[in-house]
């Protein structure tokens, strides 16, 4: 009769010992093992912690009701050797349900395109919703969800390329009509903000010419001119400033009758002025 019964733990597993058909331990550091005379323990099942590739069939249906598959790898890992064995008789298929339900939850949520963008995100997102539970249940560690391009039916594929290219148009649309509707904007505001300056120039021209009318006038009077001669040859001044400013545009011929000479006029003006400050000499003897 033996005295020790040997066993051995290989690398990357886990032995569950039992004794009279109850969990006693697990040993998981590989080399040779005894079991003595009087433990009554007996090997009960070896646990694979290597980490191991799933492929799961997910097909789901977008935000947008667009029908699609998503081929998806799991890499999950023993972590709890005594809740692998115990919990279930098939973890791994339970645990490809759980996160199968958990990225179709995802996937409802999000628009085609969405799903495409973030292929990479899902993993996280779907540690982060089912990780702690299956751990808990079924003692797997969610290693890695690795997801491939989602797949939809071709005719599907046309209409959604269809979708986004007239969607494309529209934006492309949108967005010059705005930029006309800015530019227009700009250019009436650029039009005002130009007649608002002219009106302003104009305004102090105007109040620069009556300054300067007004000082020639003071001017005249004060030098002994009657008012109304004074007021006369003004106007004949601002006559011929007229006449001149408008020869100037071009293609304007200025002429005048004989009758109707303003410098005639204005020479005539000066001496009748002149007539009047001169007192009357007395004749000669």
């Amino acid at each position: 009769m033996a005295l020790f019964r040997p066993y051995e733990v290989r690398q990357n597993e886990a032995v569950i010992l039992e004794r009279f058909g109850k969990f006693n331990t697990v040993k998981d550091k590989p080399g040779l093992k005894f079991i003595l005379p009087g433990q009554f323990l007996k090997v009960a099942a070896r646990i694979d912690l290597k980490i191991t590739e799933h492929e799961i069939p997910l097909e789901t249906k977008t935000k947008d009701n667009m029908f699609v598959k998503v081929p998806t790898v799991l890499h999950l890992q023993v972590c709890n050797p005594r809740q692998f064995h115990y919990n279930s008789d098939n973890p791994y298929r339970q645990a490809g349900n759980k996160i199968t339900a958990a990225m179709k939850q995802l996937t409802n949520d999000m628009e085609l395109d969405h799903v495409y963008q973030a292929r990479e995100t899902l993993g996280d997102a779907v540690r982060e919703k089912v990780g702690a539970e299956l751990e808990e249940k079924y003692g797997l560690k969610i290693i890695d969800v690795i997801i491939d391009q989602p797949v939809v039916p071709e005719e599907v594929q046309r209409q959604y390329n269809s979708a986004k290219a007239s969607e494309q148009t529209a934006k492309a649309t949108m967005n010059a009509a705005k930029a006309n509707k800015q530019a227009a904007i700009m250019d009436a505001e650029a039009r005002k903000e130009a007649l608002r300056l002219d009106g302003e120039g104009v305004a102090e021209q105007r109040a620069a010419m009556f300054q300067n009318l007004t000082r020639q006038f003071n001017a005249l009077v004060q030098a002994g001119m009657p008012q109304e001669t004074a007021e006369k040859i003004l106007i004949k001044m601002m006559e011929l400033d007229t006449l001149r400013d408008v020869a100037k545009s071009g293609n304007v011929i200025v002429t005048t009758t004989a009758d109707k000479d303003p410098i005639s006029d204005m020479q005539a003006a000066v001496r009748a002025a002149n007539a009047t400050q001169k007192p009357q000499q007395p004749p000669q003897p």
